[in-house]
């Protein structure tokens, strides 16, 4: 197995459908990476990828995106959030349950990052912690600031570490890995802008209690171009190199239009296809 080289995937919501058709890609072309850290949904998308279950891939990133119970009024009235997780962790199961043996025994190690509302710290977890009845670490990962409910997990209350950590190449760099793929589920020159004030007054009522919450959703878009400034150093390093779509399909966070979700999972797919030679150049393996 190759070393020293991390994958990595950020989250966004049901747009990770394209970082689901990457990873499919990367299967069905061998390429089997020796360490994965994820946010948000990038954490239920890489299961699949330490599993190697190929078909799994779609089923998380299209199919369950696309389930009338992922996102709005029923996972509202049945979760209290706008994102249904548990119902969304239940039918990837259902249709395409993980491969626990497998994914235990892969080579392909996997962290998976939360955001502490304890200690408002992050704090990153390996696939030890899994549990693949209840999967509460990854439904944690998914819990989205502000749209659902956090999660009680290994003593603490925990969300999704995108908060803070959006990129989590800190991680990498902590787990010994000299190079990097990222896998960016927002389009070339996306530039994450500062928190309106509608969603400060939010935070306020919705983590009465936990200033430093707010205070960070107000730092989280100079933290996000932080974290892009040090991977585009790497780039110009030639220590990574990032997958993200070139095309705009009208595909958000929020999107559940098969029809739509299904065409951006090809995308990646093709446009990682398209580069396969220049990922097996950057991981040193030859064709």
């Amino acid at each position: 197995m190759i070393k020293n080289i991390g994958l990595i995937c950020e989250g966004g919501g049901t747009k990770a459908a394209y970082s689901a058709g990457v990873l499919q890609c990367l299967l069905d072309c061998k390429i089997y990476l020796p360490y994965t850290a994820g946010i948000s949904a990038g954490a239920e998308i890489l299961l699949a990828y330490v599993s190697r279950q190929r078909e799994r891939l779609f089923v998380a990133g299209v199919e369950s995106a696309s389930q009338k119970s992922a996102v709005g009024i029923r996972p509202l009235l049945h979760e209290r959030g706008l994102f249904g997780i548990q119902a969304t962790c239940d039918f990837i199961e259902k249709h395409a349950p993980l491969d626990y043996e497998t994914f235990m025994k892969s080579e392909t190690q996997l962290d998976i990052g939360l955001y502490n509302l304890d200690t408002n710290k992050i704090e990153y977890f390996d696939k030890s912690y899994f549990d693949p009845k209840e999967q509460t670490l990854v439904k944690a990962a998914c819990a989205l600031f502000l749209l659902t409910r956090p999660y009680h997990f290994n003593g603490h209350l925990y969300m999704d570490a995108g908060l803070i950590d959006m990129i989590p190449i800190e991680q990498s760099f902590r787990r010994g890995n000299e190079k990097h793929i990222f896998i960016s589920t927002k389009e070339e020159n996306y530039v994450r802008k500062p928190a309106p004030q509608w969603q400060l007054r939010f935070s306020r009522m919705f983590y009465a209690g936990n200033k430093e919450v707010t205070e960070n959703l107000k730092k989280r878009h100079i933290r996000y171009e932080e974290q892009w400034a040090k991977v585009k150093q790497l780039e110009q390093e030639g220590k990574a190199l990032i997958l993200r779509p070139h095309k705009d399909l009208g595909v958000t966070r929020y999107t559940t239009d098969r029809k739509l979700l299904e065409p951006w999972f090809q995308l990646g797919y093709d446009e990682t296809m398209e580069r396969i030679d220049e990922i097996r150049r950057f991981i040193g393996e030859e064709k």
